[in-house]
């Protein structure tokens, strides 16, 4: 029975390559289980997933990933495809960005993506003939020469040279084949001038010619050729033998893709795929996969075949082995999905919802937590909830999850094990009109300082509810003040209120409940619409806001950042807004006033009292504590950063990495500040020793705040000195003049202003 178990198991390969990373340094957090294609390199196999490649090694089943982090110029796969002849690497993105990697040598070729064309650029298929790369295009075929490196040809192969969308290429001894959206066409392959239009036709004697054609492929003097409709569902294959087409009767249906291996010929169907020899006799099926105690339904688009064992492009398992009756998942570890919606971090771990607040794509309900450098995803059941949204954790347990849903109320987990849910049948939760049992939309949920759960519920006419600590809901109208705004966000101030972004640019709304949430008698609120002291309106946009370590607070409005000095003060009538402006915006020295035009999704506050300002189209930006400097921009073009439009910034304090949840993914960056408290911690330096040929930073990490560090050799001659940010400092292993410093052990003392506060560690630098 123990053999038989281990036999049926499912094992599920994921690569745990998650450190911890240098500051300064970046990494993404992709779920890499969608995969769409696959090369096959022989010892490895190259996996293309939504975002990045990775490889993985056959015999010493060992992951790697291929991204911007790692050197490569784009991200959002479109196709790869491997040349055994030269051995060389092609990734298309969906951009029309190339990469080819070749000798361990990235080689970038972007004339494509750059090419002005007003048609279609994608590259969605690449076949080699020789040591020459065909690229199917958008608009119609490109030769690549991947000795030299470089573009060879573009044949514009429709009626008078007009664009035509080629989805697949195939050779035969004499011929090559295009599928296309408008038929399927062939040229001479000897011909020196395929260039030239006049040398494509269609194939005269297949029926429906001039139908779309998807796939093409060759295989032991047959010729296949797939038929679909507009859907890419309905399909018809045909083949051809010794000049005659024949309808190929084997019950094709959603055909992604036709690969040859192994002297086998593989259709690889949405749902399932089949295997034939070189007779077409059929040899093997399969349409789920067994693992025992259950089966699951595949979600195939590419199929090869390595001897015996079967490997799968899975669009929700990554890459799956198939060999005699074991499963075999492989992808590096990452959340669920690439969706995102928020993050909040806690404890040292980032926990990140997927949902949405659109009510157009109804998510599996999930959310994920990174922690102890490993992601792991959490579900319940489909019927039960949809598009987990906003995120509050109990400050009391920071294993006591509450997920607003966007749909079907709030739902409560401890330990990753769902406890409760609420809705309008056991509190004052309440549907949107016209709906009611179900559609509770949660937009924000936050605790307060008495450990109440405040949750904002979008399009009722009591819009924001409370959850006491002992279990008692009360839900609040606030008369006419806000009737028919659409509720957002909800924050909690130091001071204990409660301020709730109102959508559709209706400003903010300050709440005060006065510490008794069941009590409205003593409660008093207003709108603010971000004001200057002349009586000017800035914006009654609010899009963000964060409470800073000064208790200031920072808020993102449709004309930029503004800051209010005391938010005691709210309920005022002086309780003016600033606007903050620059004097120092990259190489750009005219002043002007913080992200004026940008669009601005999320504010945090770091370690050091700076601020993280996620946008929606134009990256992410860090600024001084004051605001008026900028330190950091990153976006697509200039960073790792997989996109511009950043819907959440989450701060993980203690190691200061910053977490960017983009609308392609997760990605992060490791500031070089960490929340620090008044007394030093556990201080510790790394690297430790510093070997020869590090060119990074080092840490000195575990510091009371903003303390002073010099860094001194063993006589005592200061070698460099900084202030730690929050409760970090960083060295670039140099002296104040620039030079690098000899090895040697250094000393390092640590010291708040009135000396309060010491501590000395040691470091060893070796050249």
């Amino acid at each position: 029975m123990l053999k038989k178990f281990l036999i049926i198991s499912l094992i599920a390969i994921t690569s745990n390559s998650y450190s911890q990373i240098p500051v300064g340094k970046w990494r993404d957090h992709f779920s890499y289980r969608k995969a769409i294609c696959l090369a096959d390199a022989g010892e490895k196999i190259y996996v293309a997933t939504e975002n990045a490649v990775f490889s993985y090694d056959k015999t010493e089943g060992t992951i790697e990933k291929l991204t911007k982090i790692t050197g490569y110029s784009d991200a959002e796969i479109q196709t790869i495809a491997y040349n055994k002849l030269n051995n060389v690497l092609i990734i298309a993105y969906k951009n029309s960005n190339i990469d080819i990697l070749k000798n361990n040598i990235i080689y970038n070729l972007s004339e494509i993506k750059r090419k002005l064309l007003s048609t279609d650029k994608t590259i969605y298929n690449i076949t080699f003939s020789g040591k020459d790369a065909y690229l199917s295009c958008g608009f119609g075929i490109v030769l690549i020469d991947t000795e030299k490196l470089e573009f060879k040809d573009t044949y514009f192969i429709g009626p008078n040279a007009s664009y035509v969308k080629v989805n697949d290429i195939a050779f035969d001894e004499t011929n090559i084949y295009a599928a296309t959206d408008q038929g399927l066409f062939y040229a001479y392959f000897t011909n020196t001038d395929l260039a030239d239009y006049r040398n494509w036709n269609l194939v005269p004697d297949i029926p429906n010619n001039n139908f779309k054609f998807n796939c093409t492929e060759t295989f032991n003097g047959y010729l296949f050729a797939n038929q679909t409709d507009a859907s890419g569902e309905n399909d018809t294959l045909y083949y051809r033998k010794n000049n005659v087409w024949k309808l190929f009767g084997n019950n094709i249906n959603n055909l992604q893709s036709i690969s040859t291996s192994n002297n086998k010929i593989i259709l690889s169907e949405r749902n399932k795929l089949k295997i034939f020899d070189v007779n077409l006799n059929l040899i093997k099926e399969l349409n789920e996969y067994n693992l025992g105690t259950f089966s699951e339904i595949p979600v195939i688009n590419y199929t090869i075949i390595d001897n015996d064992k079967l490997y799968i492009a899975d669009s929700n398992k990554g890459l799956v082995s198939v060999f005699n009756k074991q499963i075999t998942y492989i992808y590096p570890n990452g959340p669920y999905n690439n969706y995102t919606a928020k993050a909040f971090s806690a404890g040292n771990k980032l926990i990140t919802t997927d949902g949405n607040n659109t009510a157009t794509a109804w998510h599996r309900p999930t959310y994920n937590i990174f922690k102890n450098q490993e992601w792991k995803s959490n579900h319940i059941y489909v019927d039960t909830a949809r598009n987990l949204f906003s995120i509050a954790v109990n400050p009391k347990d920071e294993n006591n999850y509450f997920f607003g849903s966007w749909g079907y109320g709030v739902f409560e987990f401890e330990g990753n094990k769902w406890t409760a849910s609420y809705n309008n049948l056991n509190s004052t939760l309440q549907p949107i009109t016209g709906y009611p049992y179900g559609y509770i939309r949660i937009y924000g949920s936050a605790f307060d300082k008495n450990n109440n759960l405040w949750v904002t519920n979008q399009g009722t006419a009591n819009p924001v509810s409370v959850k006491t600590e002992d279990n008692q809901w009360q839900s609040f109208n606030f008369g006419s003040t806000i009737t028919n705004y659409y509720v957002e966000d909800i924050y909690v101030t130091e001071n204990n209120f409660k301020w709730v972004e109102l959508g559709q640019s209706n400003g903010i709304l300050v709440f005060d409940d006065n510490n008794t949430p069941l009590n409205k008698n003593d409660d008093r609120y207003k709108i603010i619409k971000p004001t200057t002291s002349e009586g000017k309106l800035i914006s009654s946009d609010v899009t963000a806001f964060s409470e800073d370590k000064d208790n200031n607070i920072w808020m993102g409005t449709g004309e930029g950042v503004v800051i209010y000095y005391n938010s005691d003060n709210a309920f005022e009538d002086d309780f003016y807004a600033d606007r903050i402006q620059l004097t120092s915006y990259g190489k750009d020295t005219t002043e002007q006033y913080l992200l004026q035009t940008a669009e601005i999704s999320d504010i945090e506050t770091d370690g050091a009292n700076r601020k993280w300002i996620a946008t929606k189209n134009s990256g992410a930006f860090l600024v001084s504590q004051n605001g008026k400097e900028e330190i950091l921009h990153f976006d697509k073009y200039n960073s790792p950063l997989i996109s511009n439009s950043i819907n959440d910034i989450a701060i993980n304090g203690t190691t200061g990495e910053v977490f960017f949840l983009t609308d392609k993914g997760i990605m992060s960056y490791r500031s070089d500040a960490t929340d620090a408290e008044n007394v030093f911690g556990n201080v510790y330096v790394f690297p430790n020793p510093v070997r020869p040929g590090y060119e990074g930073k080092i840490t000195v990490t575990g510091l009371a705040s903003d303390v002073n560090v010099k860094f001194t050799d063993i006589s005592g001659n200061v070698v460099y000195e900084t202030t730690a940010l929050g409760g970090q400092a960083v060295w670039n292993g140099k002296t104040f003049d620039g030079r690098k410093v000899n090895t040697g052990v250094y000393l390092i003392f640590c010291s708040n202003d009135d000396g309060s506060e010491t501590f000395v560690t040691k470091l060893l630098f070796i050249n």
